[in-house]
C-alpha cells in the first residue's frame, strides 16, 4: 500500500527563529458545566513575545458581551479542555475569540463556522487585532448576507496546534473533543459537516492540515497561509529519533490520504518586491523555511489525491511571513474558495443532516484508538505504528498494522440483523447490529511488532516485505 514518508530534518535552526512552546500552568477547578471559573483563565493577557507595540491582550480585544444589536459581536468565552497527566493542569490555553455576524441575536439563523487559527507568538486576540477580522467579515456580510459566518479564533498555546506525546499540550484533544462541541451547544451553528471550514497561518497552517487530517469527517475545506507544513521546531512532537512514528503521525505529508474529500487552498509567500520598502524582505527570508516543506506537500497531493478525492489550490505568490499578506490571502484567496463549499446560513428550525461516511474512504493513524467517519477504532499492540484502513464501505474494507483492531462501525446496518464478517481473522464473525444500525468486530493482524515504526530495525525489516500483516475484509447478510 503507497504512503509518502515526511522527511525527518534538523529542527534546531527553526527552532532558534520559532518561539518557544510556552505551556500554561492555570490549575482547573470545577466550575460546573461546561465553562471553567475564571480564576483559571491562564491565557487571558495573552503572547507578546516579540514586544509588537500593536498587541492587545485577548481579554481586552474581544471584550464584547452577546446583546442584540444589527452590529457584529466579537466576545470572548472559557470552555474547558482536557488537562495534563497530572489531573489539574490545563493542558490548553484558555479563552475563545469569537466573532458573530450582524444581527445574531435577532436573526433567527445558523451559521456555518470558520475556524481561524494564529501563528507563532500569537494568540487568540490576533485575528482580531491584526488580521482585522471584523471589518473583513462585515465586508463580506455587506456585500452579500449570504456570507454572515462565525469565526472562532481559540489560543494555540503559542501556536502549537497538536497533542504532545507527554500530555502537556493536548490541542487536539481541546479541538475535537471540547470546542467544537461547545461552540455547537452555545452558538447558533450549522452543526455538521457542510458547516465546517478551518484555515490558519504559520503554525496554524500546520494546525488546519493536521486537525482536517486527522478529522476529515468533520470539515469540508480547510486552508493554511504560509504554514510550517512539516511542524519544524514543534519539540513537543518528541525527538524523531527516539520517537519517529509520532513525529510522522502528527505529519499532514504522511496523512496526505486522510484528506480525501477535503477540500484544499494553500499560499505561500516565493516572490518578494512590494515588501522591499516595508520590512526590507526580512519575513520573506522568514517565509523560505517553509517553502521546501509546502512543495513536498504540494507534490504528494499531486502524487496521490485522485480526481474524486477533493479539489485543491496551491499558489507560490508575491508575499511574506507578515499580516500585510494574510489578510489579503484569506479576504481574497481563501473566503470565497469556502464560501464555494458552505452551507449558507439557515433558519434555526432546520435541523443538522446527519453525516454519511465518505463512500470507500482511506485513513491512518498511530493513536490507540480514534474515530472518523462515524467508525470507532481500538488499537492492541505494543508499539506504536500506523493503522491503515482502505477502501471502507458497508461491504468490505482493507486493514493493515499489528496485533488487534477493534471496529465499531458506522450506522449503515439493520438494527437486530445478523451479519457475517470474513477474512478479518481465520474464523467468520457472526455479529448482530445494535439498536443504531452499527455493528462490532475485531480484526486479528498477527502478534504485535516490537519496535516503533520508521526506527532503522524497522525500516530494514520493511525492506524485506511482509512486515505488515494485510487482512480484506468483508460484510454481508448472514
Amino acid at each position: 500500500m503507497p504512503r509518502r514518508r515526511a522527511r525527518v530534518v534538523s529542527v534546531f535552526l527553526a527552532s532558534l527563529l520559532l518561539a518557544a512552546i510556552a505551556v500554561g500552568t492555570a490549575r482547573a477547578a470545577d466550575s460546573g458545566g461546561d465553562e471553567l471559573s475564571p480564576k483559571d483563565d491562564n491565557g487571558a493577557a495573552g503572547r507578546n513575545p516579540y514586544g509588537n507595540a500593536q498587541h492587545v491582550a485577548p481579554v481586552k480585544a474581544c471584550s464584547e458581551q452577546l446583546h442584540d444589536t444589527d452590529a457584529s459581536l466579537i466576545l470572548r468565552v472559557l470552555p474547558k479542555g482536557p488537562l495534563q497527566p497530572d489531573g489539574k493542569t490545563l493542558a490548553f490555553t484558555s479563552g475563545v475569540c469569537i466573532y458573530l455576524p450582524p444581527g445574531y441575536v435577532h436573526s433567527g439563523l445558523r451559521y456555518p463556522v470558520l475556524y481561524l487559527l494564529h501563528g507563532g507568538g500569537g494568540d487568540a486576540g490576533d485575528w482580531t487585532v491584526q488580521g482585522h477580522i471584523r471589518s473583513m467579515m462585515d465586508g463580506k456580510f455587506q456585500a452579500d448576507p449570504s456570507q454572515a459566518a462565525i469565526v472562532v479564533m481559540p489560543d494555540g498555546t503559542d501556536a502549537q496546534w497538536y497533542d504532545a506525546i507527554d500530555g502537556s499540550i493536548q490541542n487536539e484533544k481541546y479541538m475535537f473533543d471540547y470546542l467544537i462541541p461547545y461552540v455547537d451547544r452555545h452558538f447558533r451553528t450549522i452543526a455538521e459537516r457542510d458547516g465546517r471550514v478551518i484555515d490558519g497561518l504559520s503554525n496554524g497552517g500546520y494546525g488546519a492540515m493536521e486537525m482536517a487530517a486527522k478529522r476529515p469527517d468533520l470539515f469540508v475545506a480547510a486552508g493554511g497561509m504560509s504554514s510550517n507544513i512539516a511542524g519544524r521546531s514543534f519539540s513537543g512532537l518528541g525527538d524523531p529519533i527516539q520517537s519517529p512514528a509520532y513525529v510522522h503521525g502528527s505529519t499532514p505529508v504522511d496523512l496526505i490520504g486522510n484528506l480525501d474529500g477535503v477540500d484544499l487552498t494553500l499560499d505561500i509567500g516565493a516572490t518578494c518586491r512590494k515588501d522591499v520598502n516595508r520590512d526590507a524582505c526580512g519575513t520573506f527570508a522568514f517565509e523560505q523555511l517553509f517553502l521546501l516543506d509546502n512543495r513536498y506537500f504540494r507534490d504528494a497531493l499531486a502524487a496521490e489525491r485522485g480526481p474524486t478525492d477533493g479539489a485543491w489550490q496551491y499558489r507560490e505568490t508575491e508575499g511574506g511571513h507578515n499580516w500585510g499578506w494574510w489578510q489579503v490571502w484569506l479576504n481574497g484567496r481563501h473566503l470565497p474558495f469556502f464560501y464555494e463549499r458552505l452551507a449558507k446560513p439557515r433558519p434555526e428550525t432546520v435541523k443538522p443532516t446527519p453525516a454519511v461516511p465518505r463512500a470507500g474512504f482511506r485513513y491512518r493513524s498511530i493513536a490507540p484508538s480514534f474515530t472518523v467517519w462515524g467508525y470507532d477504532v481500538t488499537v492492541k499492540r505494543d508499539v506504536r505504528e500506523f493503522l491503515d484502513l482502505h477502501n471502507v464501505s458497508a461491504t468490505a474494507m482493507t486493514v493493515q498494522g499489528s496485533g488487534t483492531a477493534t471496529i465499531h462501525t458506522a450506522p449503515r446496518y439493520t438494527a437486530g440483523k445478523a451479519y457475517l464478517v470474513s477474512g478479518a481473522a481465520d474464523k467468520p464473525q457472526l455479529v448482530t447490529a445494535d439498536r443504531d444500525g452499527r455493528i462490532t468486530f475485531t480484526v486479528d493482524l498477527g502478534p504485535s511488532h516490537t519496535d516503533e515504526e520508521f526506527s532503522p530495525a524497522v525500516q530494514l525489516q520493511e525492506m524485506g516485505g511482509g512486515y505488515f500483516t494485510v487482512r480484506d475484509v468483508s460484510i454481508a447478510s448472514a
